[in-house]
């Protein structure tokens, strides 16, 4: 009981925590779907969006009185034209509004509304992060919540994505506790949860990252914590398929605890692949049923896209591992071990895992997070186009928080590694304040370089891409040295 009165406290703070920045601003155009999507699911009963239903998700043309054209933003049908007295609904009626396309989050399907003929388009990351919004949405709908209206919708999602990495903090702290004192866990429960991008980031957001975080986090809970084989088999194996629904890549992590279990506990191993089997089975429907087949993913087909734009080529795993992993674990602007260099005690953590038998249930831990890292390193925009920090990693997180478990008692009982160990860790926490008060994607991801033209130093063109390997020109030290410039950017209205 008091582990849990803990725990429950711990959530509170890191809700409060994520909460603190009073933001509703949708920084993650990635997230937008799924911002969305249980208006979709209590509006029409799918997990679809239409132009007419969702007009901001899509590329529209107007024409004006002079027969000028030029691609306008249409976020809902009542909204008035610029220069006009009409709504869009009305240019639309008088064929001066013409559909053009659709934005990148977005991938279209082979289904069409059949009360219209619309063309279907679904959420190009799944349905499973948007579904985990669906009940407060409900909720928030009996107390007069309007669907599709912006800040309400957008606000729960961010309460959900919240909740969720709160929920993730709380469960590093009861895995911790199996292995170290109450307050060690403690500890590392606040590094993880202040001092990495799941605050800046991941619950800032309803990205498929948060939801699958969480899952990750419920799943070591269950390997570590849970005595009995049978049940550790079958909550592990519900809570990782989870995670690989919310984002493929889980399925790494899932195959590798599967293969692991199958060597040293086959009743838990039978377990864990019977209770994966329906969400993979509910997966692998939904693609059939938008796609065609099962094993189109939206993810992918939107990458292709996506990488003709960034790269010039098509191929999404052009990126050489060596690029991706130097990127992602140590530049200036994205490396995870620059923004949150107390998980460099994972690394510790890791190797006595594997020399002491207490920590024996971590080990498939140190397997998993190198099956999450390859794909991203390959993967052909590695920096995650305009974000802050390391977020096509910060799923491994959770994972790395944990395998500092066996590393804490080395450090902390060793005065000047303990004072090492603080400044790294005021560092992180540090970082994470600038990113949740001060980060917005227009800012330096996007740079303006030249105010009379418009032209900026997107880190997304070849040209400007070297920006994300200097110190001089660096994400950090540019909201350290314009803070409040930054602060108004981010209040600024973003058009995804």
């Amino acid at each position: 009981m008091k582990a849990a009165r803990a725990a429950a406290g711990i959530f509170a703070g890191a809700l409060a925590l994520y909460l603190s920045n009073l933001s509703l601003v949708p920084l993650a155009a990635d997230s937008i779907p799924n911002a969305y999507l249980p208006a979709s699911v209590l509006g029409d009963g799918d997990l679809a969006f239409s132009p007419f239903e969702a007009p901001g998700m899509f590329l529209w043309t107007a024409q004006d009185l002079s027969g000028e054209t030029a691609q306008v933003d249409v976020q809902h049908w009542d909204q008035t034209a610029p220069s006009e007295r009409k709504s869009y609904a009305d240019l639309y009626a008088e064929r001066r509004l013409e559909f053009s396309g659709w934005k990148y989050y977005i991938v279209p399907t082979v289904r069409s509304r059949a009360a219209t003929g619309e063309p279907l388009f679904v959420g190009a990351f799944g349905p499973v992060p948007g579904l985990m919004a669906l009940p407060l949405v409900a909720l928030a709908r009996v107390f007069g919540l309007r669907l599709w209206d912006q800040p309400p919708m957008v606000a729960v999602a961010k309460l959900t994505a919240a909740t969720l990495v709160a929920g993730s903090v709380a469960l590093i702290y009861l895995t911790a506790i199996a292995f170290i004192p109450a307050r060690r866990a403690l500890l590392l429960a606040v590094a993880y949860g202040a001092g990495t991008c799941v605050w800046a980031t991941s619950s800032q957001a309803l990205w498929q990252q948060t939801v699958e975080i969480f899952f990750l986090a419920l799943g070591i809970f269950f390997l570590v914590r849970v005595p009995n084989s049978a049940w550790r088999g079958a909550l592990a194996g519900l809570a990782l398929s989870a995670a690989a629904a919310c984002r493929p890549t889980a399925a790494l992590v899932a195959a590798l605890v599967a293969a692991w279990l199958a060597l040293s506990d086959r009743r838990a191993f039978a377990a864990f692949a019977i209770a994966a089997l329906p969400l993979l089975a509910g997966v692998l429907a939904y693609n059939q049923y938008y796609f065609g087949s099962p094993f189109d993913f939206g993810q992918l087909a939107a990458g292709v896209r996506i990488a003709q734009y960034k790269t010039g080529s098509p191929e999404l795993w052009q990126t050489p591992l060596w690029v991706g992993a130097a990127g992602l674990l140590a530049s200036p602007s994205r490396g995870l071990f620059v923004y949150s260099p107390f998980l460099g005690l994972a690394v510790l953590g890791a190797w006595l895992a594997w020399r002491d038998e207490r920590y024996r249930p971590l080990r498939v831990l140190t397997l998993a997070v190198p099956a999450l890292w390859l794909p991203a390193f390959a993967w052909f925009d590695w920096w995650g186009g305009w974000t802050f920090g390391y977020r096509p990693i910060v799923d491994s997180a959770p994972l790395l928080a944990v395998l500092c478990v066996p590393a804490l008692a080395c450090v902390l009982e060793r005065p000047l590694w303990r004072a090492g160990l603080a400044v790294a860790l005021a560092w992180s926490i540090f970082v994470q304040v600038l990113g949740a008060f001060a980060y917005s994607p227009w800012g330096w991801d996007a740079r303006l370089v030249d105010a009379a033209g418009g032209e900026r130093a997107s880190i997304d063109l070849p040209a400007y891409r070297h920006r994300l390997w200097s110190f001089s020109d660096w994400q950090i030290g540019y909201l350290i040295t314009h803070f409040a410039q930054a602060r108004a950017e981010r209040a600024q209205p973003a058009v995804y």
